[in-house]
């Protein structure tokens, strides 16, 4: 399945859906080290998430965590990746100039 290819609401479906297996799988074997080294169904996730995210999306889904905010920024984080995948490269005259910092105050 490709998740980028997915609206917000069916990611949303398809994280609810992760967290169910895991929390039962978690509620027969509570072994949290073991699932995560036998486990794969993290691996299409581990794909789309940014670096930055994929942590959040681990607690999130083994702690069960169905915040709003935090589902928000999962789903988010992963149609924005996918929006970014899509569109054409920026112009390179379109790239900020470098700036220099030499001289200036560190809390400038």
């Amino acid at each position: 399945m490709n998740l980028i290819s997915l609206s917000k609401y069916e990611l949303r479906d398809q994280l609810i859906s992760l967290m169910d297996t895991v929390v039962h799988h978690l509620e027969t074997d509570p072994d949290v080290d073991k699932f995560l080294d036998e486990t794969d169904l993290f691996d299409e996730w581990e794909k789309v998430l940014p670096d930055a995210e994929y942590p959040i999306f681990i607690m999130a889904v083994l702690n069960n965590t169905r915040r709003d905010s935090i589902m928000d920024t999962i789903m988010d984080a992963i149609l924005e990746k996918g929006e970014n995948a899509e569109s054409p490269e920026k112009n390179v005259s379109e790239a900020k100039p470098a700036r220099s910092h030499v001289g200036e105050h560190p809390f400038n």
